[in-house]
């Protein structure tokens, strides 16, 4: 075991929503294994808000990536920023990098590498060489959770119970309070695969009795949203951002989701989730903690899965929560 005490830990995680969502225990770990360490994580400006607040790290360098900005000084300016966070990080001198991504990234090693870090944690790059000197296998049957685990394996970080973070402030909670005992339904879902159609949905909600459901969804998916309100009896609710629409999902009893950065931001705020699936590997990304709650077709087609199925494990669990 490498023993990490008093060096300067960087931490980068440069993807996704749920992704960074699912490294909050590791990190929650490691602070508590080196609570006198500084910690600091790389983020972007997409995943910021899975990361913001948390009480486990020291800074946060966040960048955007110039491919999500529109124009050319949108680009360049969005260059510049990840220029100066660059020279920052290169000025702090760590000891330590860790590359939270179980694929290979070479935009994610990139912090490694401007560093003259003497440990360099990350995955194997398959089609060429890296500068990693500890390679983390990847175990698909395993869990996100489970591999930024993995990633701290060398340093005597383990898991003792940490759960998944994500900071809502108390005003978008309070927002919502009077829906603390609705059931909502989350209808968007990036890939085909893993979306379901309008009249599913309709058909599930049509056969629930009761009386408090809601919907939300994605800017893309407003007017679909809205159909599938008027043709049942839920309230479709408009939020504005993740972070609305995480107060949204902190008050209610039950979320149904297709898969997406929501999907794990229900449990972390200690709400049931249900998972409507499609080609997702659901072994590694199943919301933490509620893998039984998963719902999968064999074809790995999220639309081919009986509505009757969903209805039922509903039902089920309003029985008893």
């Amino acid at each position: 075991m490498v023993d990490l005490n008093k060096k300067k830990i960087l931490l980068v995680r440069n993807d996704n929503v749920g992704d960074l969502i699912c490294t909050t225990p590791a990190i929650e770990a490691l602070r508590k294994k080196y609570p006198d360490n500084q910690i600091d994580i790389v983020v972007n400006s997409y995943n910021y808000s899975a990361i913001d607040k948390n009480p486990f790290v020291d800074k946060l360098y966040c960048y955007t990536k110039p491919k999500h900005k529109k124009g050319f000084f949108g680009k360049v300016k969005a260059a510049l920023g990840k220029l100066a966070i660059i020279i920052n990080i290169i000025k702090e001198k760590y000891d330590v990098v860790v590359v939270f991504r179980s694929d290979y990234s070479k935009s994610a090693e990139l912090f490694s590498n401007i560093t003259n870090a003497r440990y360099k944690v990350g995955v194997k790059n398959l089609k060429g060489k890296d500068n990693f000197n500890i390679h983390i296998p990847v175990d698909n049957t395993k869990h996100e959770v489970e591999f930024c685990f993995d990633c701290l394996k060398e340093f005597g970080v383990n898991y003792d119970n940490e759960n998944i973070f994500f900071y809502v402030p108390k005003e978008y909670v309070e927002k919502y309070v009077k829906y603390n005992n609705a059931i909502l339904f989350h209808i968007s879902s990036r890939r085909e695969n893993n979306k379901y159609k309008n009249e599913k949905f309709i058909k599930i909600i049509n056969s629930l009795a009761l009386e408090n459901i809601l919907i939300s969804a994605e800017p893309e998916d407003f007017l679909n949203a809205e159909l599938i309100a008027k043709k049942t009896n839920a309230k479709f609710i408009k939020t504005s951002s993740l972070i609305d629409l995480a107060g949204l999902i902190k008050n209610v009893k039950l979320f149904v989701t297709l898969d997406g950065g929501a999907m794990h931001v229900a449990p972390a705020l200690g709400v049931k989730t249900i998972s409507i699936s499609g080609e997702t590997n659901m072994d590694k990304w199943y919301p933490w903690g509620y893998k039984d709650l998963v719902i999968q077709d064999s074809t790995k087609i999220a639309n081919n899965i009986k509505n009757e199925d969903v209805s039922d494990i509903i039902n089920k669990l309003m029985e008893i929560i």
